[in-house]
């Protein structure tokens, strides 16, 4: 798994896999026939040229070289600048990709034009390394054709030596000086495939390479033993990730879990305990030390027989993109009856009967979306499907609001019947009937009994469990203690209780249960309870229930409103050196519904757009809202952008359009005049009694021909050159017009599956290019043709008019010919991207989730699908590849016999003395020259054709007007807040799902300064309100008012810099701490914001860090702790200093011994007159808010303080009293 961990982060895994694939293939197929048939071509040619006349072939054996090192030295230059203009704009990418992503947070904390900057810094590097393609890209092709000019006329001069020294006639001569053309033209044809063979190469190599990796935890040969007790053993183990070796996590490890017992490791932050489930499953072996398995050293066993014993379930479930029958199979051969039996132990039998498919239907990216309760207990499904001896849950209800918990932690209940089980576990109150406790400090086992044994100790355990008691009671200053400050200010005396008591030094505390056994410690026999020996009723017992109210982890609101951590997370880059305020601030539409997204390109699945359907109604303005909907989106004809509009784009570099003009038009012109002075020469051949004036009239023209070879250097450095700068240029601003054009868009337009974070990237990425290469690259090859044409028309019509319009004939058939023979250049790779794309998701999925597709053993399957997939690749490529080679076949034939028709009317017109021989000899080869040009544009037309709707999607992102005005300066912008906002009589349905209705009449007033908690099921609409608020969306009907205003009458950046969001689960950027905390104010001061850190309890271990606030987070934070993310995002909370706040449960991922401090970080944060709403999950919570209203489907239900609430026993009670406990059975007794 170090391989994962090393590379699988960021993706590196599926991208390198699925690019190398690509590139092996085209350097396989198409690739190899183009070389063939070009090598044949150079070799047949080089015969014919010397069986005619060895000394015109011999001159371009000697030349060729020249030619082709022209060539290869612009192509290596060109290659490694293309690679480092990928680089380039990856870093673009990335920042792009994370705004759109996590679009959300971006907007709460009003950070678009810092998102654009820094998208505009980026495409700096690329602007510079696309110019210096332009530049080497002219200069190459300018030097390889002034080569080859100047190779044709050094021939045609040495042709009239052999003439007048009648060592060859013209005949002979101009047979050899063709065949040599058209043989170079092939080796260099056939040298463009090396660069695709070096990179096949390359990629076989990587591939190969982690094909043949062995890994060191694989056993297939091991021992399968008969029969397996359950009896586990961690001795002496020692443990460091591969990646990260230099930081030990496993420092001596002892640890006995008893068959059919259940034990809970506990501990600070950092302790080691998560990677305890990793070395139980063989993810990672331990450095040094054993893990046993009845005495019999893991390493020892056969690695799929482990697998098969062991359950996994975690609170991050992985669902693979296929029916909830296969995830819940997960690759076993089970019977549908066996698949619902284990649904129905697992509690989630009745939700997928109630769906359309069934056990049917498709889940994951591909499928339907699910809330996390429900992924939890189809992962549960899977764990009892597969009847393991050994149980390991890692924090499985830790997100999960209180019904959702009660009926997981039922299921749980049972499938841990009888089985040895490993509970890792943050918040202690969860695991208090477990068998015995482990806890763990700095990679060691530091005391370990029952929960009564532990609290006798007085030791690290009951210190944790204080700080997660102390957490419960935040005792919430008063309003009129409250001092209102307009700048940032903290109380000094706050950070005094901000610290935690530093642990003593790590060493085993034997409670009374514990004997010492020469280097492992065992508990002694007959201590355990048999909890785990009967059934359990679905709801916790009283003996779960902690005093004086329960902490607990909770899920996000499942409302679509709110979505996922993982959705808005942004990469906040460096802060960039240019400015690009006149950067058009367009806006935008959405991507064509024509057209399919592909399931790679759709959005993260962690992203909730899923709604309660149980708490839903429908109701007739969401009607008329889906109806509206769908009218807007029957009504978009989209049409083809103009050249005029193209051309606007590309207005400000005029100049670099005109001398690319020059240059192409100069070029161009030269081919069919080149024809023109070789057929004046070959007429020249033949005047054998003019020794002289041979000589002086072919000198005379090939001495026009190397000229014209210096020019054409001139000519291609001018229209490549400044070509490719209005290109770059180009390319920059549509990009920078589209994202901007994407930051001003409403919420939900992000919402919509074509506007998915993948698929929006991808049209930067491709969109921008397809527009250059319409207009800029097209006007470049048009101007050219055009010239060439011209020319061509005018020397046939002022020559011969009949042969002219004979040549004007044969373009439809030409055009046809054209046609073909691009299709076959474009390979055949390309009509079956999207299958590969398709193929792509279940290799995406398989590294996504390659903990839980290991775990349960379903490689296979994984294998299964793969290959099936493949298998219509391959067909779909078979036959596409025959109807390409017919085509191309039938292209040949086509261009051949026009030619023959070309010159069967030449020899009849000079048969019938329509015109004599030089003069259509001269005809001829001016049309046989430019023929190509001829074509060509015609040629272009599938491109320009298949690249239409990346046109059309390009204007439609730049044109479209949203919904919610960004940034309207005639809104208001009131000096000072009061903080009292109201929800009036609200409607509200997504715009992704307008028949469901989220909020039905709802009504709710917040005076300022006052402090209101909302409860409810997941479902009820709680994470809504707050995105009503933060205007990501607007009401269907009502009014969301601020100080007695509707929230339209307000800049929506003035309303967004005063509101205060905080997440359940953090956001953190791929960046530094500093710029992570300084994301919310990037004026503030160092002192401002390590005391902001200080308040959010996160100074202390940011200081302990080798690099402090300067360290890196790597992506999406993955190098923090949940808890240490989410005291940074408290923190960047608290430096906005913000006079409303939005409160998600913010306090829910962190650790138990930091639980208290951050509390009361949160207290001082919301204290006095900010106005806070917050969605909360907490009965301790509750207990000092100003006001409860409780949620269910979408209206309020029951609304007063929580002692109020509790005297009315109703739906608060039901979601609190689980985790009331003692103290709320006496309240209630009184």
């Amino acid at each position: 798994m170090s391989f994962f961990d090393t590379y699988g982060n960021n993706g590196d895994i599926v991208s390198q896999v699925l690019s190398d694939v690509l590139l092996i293939q085209s350097a396989l197929s198409e690739k190899v026939g183009n070389y063939i048939h070009n090598m044949a071509t150079f070799f047949s040619g080089l015969i014919i040229g010397f069986i005619n006349c060895w000394q015109i072939a011999l001159i371009t054996l000697a030349t060729g070289p020249f030619i082709v090192a022209a060539g290869g030295i612009s192509n290596i230059f060109l290659h490694r600048l293309a690679e480092n203009i990928q680089d380039a704009y990856a870093e673009a990418a990335s920042i792009a990709e994370q705004a759109v992503s996590y679009v959300r947070t971006l907007y709460a904390f009003t950070n678009e034009t810092l998102a654009k900057y820094s998208y505009a810094t980026s495409l700096q590097a690329t602007l510079r390394y696309g110019i210096l393609i332009s530049l080497v890209q002219g200069l190459g092709l300018g030097f390889t054709y002034g080569l080859a000019i100047c190779s044709c006329a050094l021939q045609l001069w040495v042709g009239r030596f052999l003439v007048t020294h009648h060592k060859a006639h013209g005949g002979e001569i101009i047979t050899a000086l063709f065949a040599v053309i058209l043989s170079g033209l092939g080796l260099n044809q056939a040298a463009t495939n090396f660069y695709s063979f070096d990179q096949g190469r390359i990629a076989a190599y990587r591939l190969f390479e982690m094909i043949s990796r062995s890994s060191s935890s694989s056993n297939q040969d091991g021992v399968t033993p008969s029969s397996i007790q359950g009896n586990i053993e961690f001795r002496n183990v020692y443990f460091s990730y591969l990646s990260r070796p230099e930081i030990p996590i496993l420092s001596g490890f002892y640890l006995t879990v008893p068959a059919k017992k259940a034990v809970a490791l506990v501990g600070r932050n950092g302790s080691g305990k998560s990677s305890i489930i990793p070395l139980m499953e063989r993810f990672y072996d331990p450095t040094l030390g054993e893990v046993l398995l009845d005495g019999e050293n893991i390493k020892n066993l056969k690695l799929e027989w482990l697998r098969s014993q062991i359950g996994l379930v975690t609170q991050e479930p992985a669902l693979l993109s296929l029916s909830i029958r296969d995830n819940i199979a997960y690759g076993r051969n089970a019977t549908l009856d066996q698949i619902e039996e284990a649904a129905k132990i697992a509690h989630a039998h009745t939700f997928i009967s109630s769906l359309e498919k069934g056990y049917d239907t498709q889940v994951g990216r591909a499928g339907i979306e699910l809330m996390e309760e429900l992924k939890i207990k189809l992962s549960i499904a899977r764990a009892v499907l597969l009847n393991p001896s050994i149980l390991l849950l890692d924090e499985v209800t830790g997100g999960l609001d209180f019904e959702a918990e009660k009926t997981v932690q039922a299921a749980l209940d049972l499938l841990m019947l009888g089985r040895s089980t490993i509970i890792i576990a943050r918040r202690l109150s969860l695991i208090r009937n477990a068998d015995y406790i482990a806890v763990m400090e700095e990679g060691q086992l530091v005391e370990m009994g029952t929960h009564d044994e532990l609290l006798s100790l007085d030791g690290l355990y009951t210190e944790l469990l204080k700080c997660e008691e102390a957490a419960k009671l935040p005792r919430r200053m008063p309003v009129r203690n409250y001092k209102d400050t307009s700048t940032f200010q903290i109380e000094k005396d706050s950070s005094a209780s901000h610290s935690v008591q530093e642990p003593s030094s790590p060493k085993m505390l034997k409670s009374p249960s514990l004997q010492r056994i020469p280097g492992v410690y065992r508990p002694v026999d007959g201590v355990y309870n048999n909890s785990h020996e009967s059934p359990k009723v679905p709801s916790p017992p009283p003996e779960k229930m902690l005093e004086n109210g329960q902490i607990l982890d909770s899920s996000v609101d499942k409302e679509p409103s709110i979505m996922r951590q993982d959705s808005f997370e942004m990469r906040l880059p460096e802060l960039p050196k240019i400015d690009v305020q006149a950067a058009h601030r367009q806006t935008s539409n959405g991507s064509d519904p024509e057209s399919p997204i592909s399931p790679l390109l759709t959005s993260d699945p962690k992203s909730e757009r899923s709604h309660s359907q149980t708490f839903s109604r429908l109701h007739s303005q969401s009607d008329d809202f889906r109806m509206k909907a769908k009218e807007e989106k029957d009504t978009k004809h989209k049409k083809s952008p103009s050249f005029w509009r193209l051309a606007e784009l590309s207005f400000a570099e005029w100049l670099y359009a005109v001398l690319g003009s020059l240059g192409a038009a100069i070029f161009g012109s030269f081919n069919p005049l080149l024809a023109y002075v070789i057929a004046l020469i070959i007429t020249a051949y033949y005047k054998r009694d003019e020794g002289h004036s041979i000589r002086q009239e072919v000198d005379k023209w090939c001495l026009i021909i190397a000229c014209m070879g210096f020019v054409t250097v001139i000519a291609n450095f001018l229209q490549h050159f400044y070509f490719g700068i209005m290109g770059e240029k180009m390319t920059e601003r549509v990009r920078r017009m589209m994202f901007s054009a994407m930051l001003r868009n409403e919420v939900g337009w992000f919402d919509e599956e074509e506007n998915s974070a993948d698929t929006l990237s991808m049209r930067l990425a491709n969109d921008a290019t397809f527009v250059r290469a319409t207009f800029s690259n097209r006007l470049s090859i048009f101007i050219q043709d055009s010239a060439a044409v011209i020319v061509a028309l005018l020397i046939g019509m002022l020559l011969q008019w009949r042969l002219a319009l004979v040549a004007l004939a044969t373009l439809p058939v030409l055009t046809v010919s054209a046609i073909a023979q691009k299709l076959w250049l474009a390979g055949f790779s390309r009509g079956i991207q999207e299958m590969h794309r398709k193929a792509s998701l279940v290799l995406e999925d398989a590294v996504r989730n390659i903990y839980t597709v290991v775990a349960f053993c379903a490689g296979n399957k994984v294998m299964e699908l793969y290959r099936l997939q493949l298998k219509k690749i391959f067909k779909q490529s078979f036959l596409h590849g025959m109807a390409i080679g017919f085509a191309f076949g039938f292209s040949q034939f086509l261009l051949f016999a026009c030619n023959a028709l070309l010159l069967w009317y030449t020899a009849f017109a000079v048969n019938k003395s329509y015109m004599d021989l030089p003069s259509a000899l001269k005809v001829y080869m001016v049309f046989s020259f430019a023929t190509f040009a001829l074509v060509e544009p015609f040629g272009l037309a599938p491109y320009i054709l298949k690249r239409r709707k990346s046109l059309i999607s390009v204007f439609e992102i730049i044109d479209r007007v949203p919904k919610i005005e960004p940034d309207d300066n005639s809104a208001l912008k009131p000096p000072n807040v009061y903080g009292s906002i109201e929800l009036k009589n609200i409607d509200f349905c997504y715009p992704t799902r307008p028949e469901v209705l989220v909020l039905s009449n709802f009504s709710l007033k917040v005076n300022g300064g006052q402090t209101v908690a909302v409860v409810g099921v997941s479902g009820s609409g709680k994470s809504t309100i707050i995105s009503l608020i933060e205007r990501f969306y607007d009401p269907v009907a009502g009014q969301v008012l601020l100080d007695g205003r509707d929230l339209k009458n307000y800049n929506l950046r003035w309303l967004r810099n005063h509101l205060g969001l905080v997440q359940q689960e953090p956001i953190i950027f791929s960046t530094t701490i500093r710029e992570n905390i300084i994301y919310a104010r990037h004026n503030a001061s160092e002192a401002e914001m390590k005391e902001a850190a200080r308040i959010a309890n996160a100074h202390h271990f940011i200081s302990s860090l080798p690099h402090g606030y300067d360290t890196h987070v790597g992506m999406r934070g993955v190098d923090l702790t949940p808890g240490q993310k989410q005291r940074i995002a408290i923190a960047r909370v608290v430096l906005k200093n913000a006079p409303i706040l939005l409160l998600d449960e913010a306090s829910s991922s962190i650790e138990s011994e930091s639980s208290r401090v951050v509390q009361e970080a949160l207290d001082t944060l919301i204290m006095g007159n900010k106005t806070t709403i917050l969605i909360a999950h907490r009965a301790a919570m509750m207990r000092h808010v100003d006001n409860i209203v409780v949620l269910n489907g979408g209206r309020i239900v029951e609304e007063g303080t929580h002692d109020s609430l509790v005297a009315k026993n109703g739906l608060y009670v039901r979601l609190m009293q689980p985790h009331f406990g003692k103290g709320l059975r006496q309240h209630r007794l009184i």
